[in-house]
């Protein structure tokens, strides 16, 4: 009895063990303090088609043996994966761990960075800032979706404004700034303008002030819009205007001037995409135009 008893335990360990060695965590493929084993089994792997869902992408386990779930671009990471403790996971391929970010307590931290950050345009018409982000928008795709590259450096297109002008209450003799956030390639340019009044400003209006700077990501223009001292007659609808070679946008905010007391200006409630027009002209063909080299008018951040 006891001689079968012994048998029975040293055949389940066998089964826990083959089972363990043969068990895939899309995070963790080898349990801490295992070792790798000696040779790869890829029929153990989970199945490929079953990873389309990944978010970041995929990676090689500590052993290389199997693919499994990477972490995406700006997720925590494990700076030494193979030292075999693993608390974040891997980042995805093509990115790197990097330790360059501290944390609330002042600790640094180790997140991961796209090892290329060079931009460039998907067949659906977006711009990605690198490859990286590319690759993780590929994986989300659902059945019959194909994103393709078209070429290095952003797409070619039309304004597309990220923030519009929030609408302002305020009271008389206060300072008001609309702003205005705009992503393009090539450059745009804002103007601003009142509804009813032709000229665009800031024409002689000492009152006003206009200025635009490239931010906070890249190919992506901000514009501020200030008055001063805001009186009854500068109440109405002001809109911000972003034009290119391809076509232009708009939106546009509410300005309210009360005769209350001296409370300072408030936003009313946001407006994400405002109320847009897009112009119907024909689109210029720029393709001959050459990214590389070109100045682009923006800060890179």
């Amino acid at each position: 009895m006891v001689g079968l008893l012994a048998m029975l335990v040293t055949m389940l360990a066998s089964v826990s063990q083959s089972f363990r060695l043969g068990r895939v965590d899309w995070q963790k493929s080898v349990l801490p303090g295992e070792g790798c084993p000696k040779k790869c089994h890829p029929e153990r792997c989970p199945d490929l088609r079953q990873m389309q869902g990944c978010p970041g992408g995929l990676v090689r386990d500590q052993c290389g043996c199997c693919w499994e779930c990477g972490n995406k671009e700006g997720q925590l990471c494990d700076p030494q994966p193979r030292s075999g403790s693993t608390l974040y996971g891997r980042c995805a391929e093509g990115l790197l761990c990097r330790t360059s970010r501290k944390n609330a307590g002042g600790e640094p931290r180790a997140i991961c960075e796209c090892s290329k950050q060079e931009a460039l345009c998907g067949s659906d018409g977006k711009t990605y800032n690198n490859v990286c982000q590319f690759r993780a928008a590929k994986h989300k795709q659902g059945k019959g979706q194909m994103l393709t590259m078209v070429h290095h450096g952003p797409c070619k297109a039309k304004p597309v404004i990220t923030r519009a002008p929030r609408d302002i209450i305020t009271p008389k003799g206060s300072d008001v700034i609309f702003s205005c956030e705009v992503s393009s390639y090539p450059l745009a340019s804002i103007q601003w303008r009142k509804e009813g009044d032709v000229v665009s400003f800031p024409a002689d209006d000492s009152s006003v002030a206009v200025q635009a700077r490239g931010r906070p990501r890249r190919f992506e223009l901000t514009g501020w819009f200030q008055i001063q001292a805001v009186g009854p007659s500068d109440a109405g609808v002001y809109t911000c205007t972003a034009r290119n070679a391809f076509g232009e946008v708009s939106a546009s905010a509410r300005l309210q001037v009360t005769h209350g007391g001296s409370h300072p200006s408030k936003d009313l409630q946001p407006i994400e995409k405002g109320e847009y027009r897009i112009t119907d002209k024909e689109e210029v063909n720029e393709d001959d135009e050459d990214y590389e080299g070109q100045p682009s008018g923006h800060m890179y951040l």
